[in-house]
């Protein structure tokens, strides 16, 4: 299909014009103040995007769709997760491969992007996970890179299942991935400390709200601490998944004070809820890890966001159905995750920008331009440049609406944010070109998606922001 997007206004993270965008065989060909159809000999399809705005299709840089964990598997498939990403806007997400110690890491990408070609609708790319080290992981993480994954994902915490590396592999891991130039992610939460707590709680009850208790934001700031000075004394960035503090905040800043690169993401839900929602009878709903914090986290982070110094808003989508997350009361065994990619735009839209404390332009830049440049994949995603792929969103930014649970499309069966009043919508979502949602209509085929190859992160990038 080729078609015209005609009389929108189109908005990248630096700029704003009124113009035309023409798409020949899944690429922008041109980008031009006014382009006539009858220049072109090829049929077009004309889109009128009068009084809307046109993105760049947006990038959910941290996503777990069909996650096998604990014993079960997450609500949303890769089929789910595609629609449900189409309908907020999301061309691209940037998804997770475990680290099965049996095999190699190539193996273990190869296995998740296999089954992700099969199932997804929209573009993806992969974070590996590295939860162990020994002397062949430089080899393997070499074969990663070739592979076209250049971001790995490491825990600070959960050392009960073999998700934490000790100190002296840590170092290692460190020292490879900087050599490869590759990026380390990481779930910062200090584990000693966390264990602590929890023998410190004893037999007392562990209902939802102990959650926060027992993974306080503390926990948080001292793996920060711990992994970004690890990298400055390597000399490389740094990368930290789901800021979900205040504290944790604070101490990313006297990091970069000391003149260490460390980049983060924070989550809609970091912004927008607090722990006060653990509490009631559906506090089991709310449980993620990192926990839901106090509101003054909440102001910190949109601070953070506000002036620049957190670059990245993804979500962390992780979905257990409505059964799935009350089948325990006991914050330790309570499926931890919850919905998000498809909110992530009316959120920041209607809270950022329609309050006045980040642009349209900058919203760009969080959910799409600074993603796709962090993690290797800019400008063939992230961008609306001549040549590279017609990932684009048509957004009405004047349209109310009420999220609630039956206007989501995830398979959980509810949202965090049901009742929310917004004010935004992406009205219609191309991925190369092609129409994946129009309106309510969803036209997403389960094997179109491609896996995107990532060159070098951002960070490791000269002249690079």
């Amino acid at each position: 299909m080729n078609l015209l997007i005609k009389n929108g206004t189109i908005v990248d993270s630096d700029q704003m014009r009124r113009g035309d965008i023409l798409v020949q065989d899944g690429v922008i060909c041109r980008v031009s103040e006014q382009i006539n159809e009858h220049d072109y000999e090829r049929e077009l399809t004309i889109i009128d995007a009068s009084g809307k705005f046109v993105l760049p299709g947006l990038i959910d840089a941290h996503t777990h769709y069909h996650l096998v964990s604990r014993g079960t598997v997450t609500a949303d498939s890769f089929k789910e997760g595609s629609r449900l990403a189409a309908f907020g806007g999301v061309t691209t997400v940037i998804d997770f491969a475990d680290h099965d110690k049996s095999t190699t890491l190539l193996n273990a990408t190869k296995a998740r992007k296999d089954a992700m070609e099969e199932g997804m609708a929209i573009d993806f790319t992969l974070h590996q996970g590295v939860y162990g080290m020994n002397e062949r992981i430089p080899e393997e993480l070499a074969a990663l890179k070739e592979s076209g994954v250049r971001t790995i994902k490491i825990f600070t915490t959960y050392r009960n299942v073999g998700y934490l590396i000790e100190n002296d592999g840590l170092r290692d891991l460190f020292t490879a991935c900087r050599d490869l130039e590759l990026m380390v992610c990481v779930h910062a939460e200090d584990d000693d400390l966390i264990q602590e707590l929890l023998e410190e709680h004893g037999d007392a009850p562990f209902p939802p709200k102990a959650h926060a208790v027992l993974r306080p934001a503390e926990a948080e700031a001292r793996a920060i601490h711990y992994v970004g000075s690890l990298a400055g004394e390597l000399g490389m960035p740094i990368y930290i998944v789901h800021l979900s503090s205040k504290a944790g905040f604070e101490m990313i800043q006297r990091l970069r004070v000391k003149g260490i690169q460390v980049a983060t993401e924070t989550t809609p839900h970091y912004m927008m809820l607090d722990r006060s929602l653990l509490e009631g009878e559906d506090g089991p709903l709310y449980i993620m890890t990192p926990p839901l914090r106090d509101t003054f986290d909440n102001e910190a982070l949109w601070k953070g966001v506000e002036s620049g110094a957190i670059r990245i808003v993804a979500t962390d989508h992780c979905t257990f159905t409505l059964e799935q997350k009350l089948s325990s009361h006991d914050c330790r065994s309570i499926f931890p995750g919850i919905p998000g990619t498809e909110e992530m735009l009316p959120i920041i839209h209607t809270f950022g920008v329609k309050q006045g404390r980040i642009t349209l332009q900058q919203l760009v830049g969080l959910l799409s331009t600074n993603p796709a440049k962090t993690f290797g994949i800019y400008p063939q995603k992230g961008s609306l440049e001549v040549g590279t792929d017609a990932d684009i969103m048509i957004f009405d930014a004047e349209l109310p609406w009420t999220i609630t649970n039956e206007s989501e499309h995830t398979a959980a069966g509810y949202t965090p944010f049901h009742n929310t009043e917004v004010v935004g919508k992406s009205i219609m979502t191309l991925r190369r070109g092609e129409i994946l949602v129009d309106g309510n209509d969803y036209y997403g085929e389960s094997g179109t998606g491609r896996f995107v190859k990532a060159g070098t992160p951002g960070v490791y990038r000269k002249h690079s922001h």
